[in-house]
């Protein structure tokens, strides 16, 4: 049989092989650091009310743990709104007149929509000609209702010199930068929602729904 004896904070009974009391948290393995530790809340505050979790809950304990409650029932749906609102968001920084940098979001920049196949023009065969041929790095985030490929494909200045053409087993992605081509496959078989550019990368996102 396990010995028994009493909390030192709440008094309830607890095992020696305890590490921690399940009434009130107190830490077993060291109790008088933790009671010292504990402030306020220690044990001659506790004395004569009954602790959350241990013993007969008193009306505050009861309210506290109705609010906590309701905060938790409502997680999923507060970050499900949130995760909604960032994804139309960028961030941007502004500079104040005093030096103060603030950053704040602003909405997010049109996403380029393909709507049919584009055909490579004489100008931008000249713009590719001599240039090496890279793959660009890829990062890839899954979302709500889409999944975006954003490409570290720097020097693209102009959104028509994207070409995205669809495979059997997922798209080839064509981008000429100021100094090299961006040869990317992307496998997946999403429908294409759009692409935008920006002075360092690429971003390619595709619906899931």
């Amino acid at each position: 049989m396990f010995k028994r004896e009493k909390c030192k904070r709440c008094e309830n009974v607890i095992k020696e092989s305890y590490s921690f009391c399940p009434g009130c948290g107190l830490d077993l393995r060291n109790p008088e650091k933790d009671l010292k530790e504990f402030g306020m809340l220690g044990k001659n505050n506790l004395e004569g009310y009954p602790a959350v979790g241990g013993g007969s809950m008193g009306f505050g304990d009861k309210m506290i743990e109705k609010m906590l409650n309701g905060i938790l029932k409502n997680i999923p749906d507060i970050m499900k709104s949130f995760e909604k609102q960032m994804e139309n968001m960028d961030s941007e920084v502004e500079q104040m007149p005093n030096g103060i940098r603030i950053q704040f979001g602003v909405p997010k920049k049109p996403v380029k929509k393909e709507s049919k196949k584009k055909e490579i023009t004489q100008n931008q065969l000249n713009k590719m000609a001599g240039k090496p041929r890279v793959e660009a790095k890829s990062n890839i985030r899954r979302l709500s209702d889409k999944i975006v490929y954003e490409l570290n494909a720097s020097g693209i200045e102009d959104i028509n010199d994207v070409f995205i053409s669809k495979l059997e087993n997922g798209y080839e992605v064509k981008a000429i930068g100021k100094n090299k081509v961006y040869v990317n496959t992307l496998p997946v078989n999403l429908p294409l929602r759009g692409y935008k550019i920006d002075k360092k990368s690429l971003v390619v996102e595709f619906g899931t729904q």
